[in-house]
């Protein structure tokens, strides 16, 4: 029986994650202010530099946003010329969503730092560490990431 005064290894290990994920999510927030912009940015541009061509339905269900939440993040985005919407090749009434030049180097900015992090971190924990980091990152992330990932392909194979 677990004492209730005495943290547990998961304890530990939750809040071992929790610093990660400030360190991770802090290397990219000073760029963010700068820009006068937060996570909200940050996790759109993400997206469609994997992603590009998403509908912002698509988006929205990939963040677990929705379309009133998505909005003003969106739209400043769009404003300040680093997404912008294009007819689908297939379907012109779907909107696609794609980063432009300035927006793809904001992304690249942002992940430059957080990209630093973790390849230090997978470099100091080796290749098993890091490959057991990823699987165990996959049932973590659930058939969410089983769906957004099929969906990227599918999206990848359009003509």
């Amino acid at each position: 029986m677990l004492d209730p005064n005495r943290p547990d290894a998961f304890d530990r290990d939750f809040t071992l994650f929790y610093f990660a994920y400030r360190a991770f999510t802090g290397a990219a927030d000073e760029a963010l202010t700068e820009q006068g912009m937060g996570r909200a940015h940050h996790r759109i541009l993400t997206f469609l530099a994997y992603s590009p061509g998403m509908s912002v339905g698509e988006l929205c269900q990939a963040l677990q946003l929705t379309k009133q939440a998505i909005n003003g993040p969106l739209r400043k985005l769009t404003d300040e010329r680093m997404v912008h919407m294009t007819p689908g090749a297939r379907d012109r009434r779907r909107k696609e969503l794609h980063l432009t030049e300035s927006g793809a180097d904001l992304e690249r900015k942002l992940h430059e730092r957080q990209r630093a992090l973790f390849a230090a971190a997978l470099e100091e924990a080796g290749p098993e560490a890091a490959e057991g980091w990823r699987r165990m990152l996959g049932p973590l992330a659930g058939r969410e990431w089983e769906r957004f990932t099929a969906s990227v392909a599918e999206r990848q194979a359009r003509p």
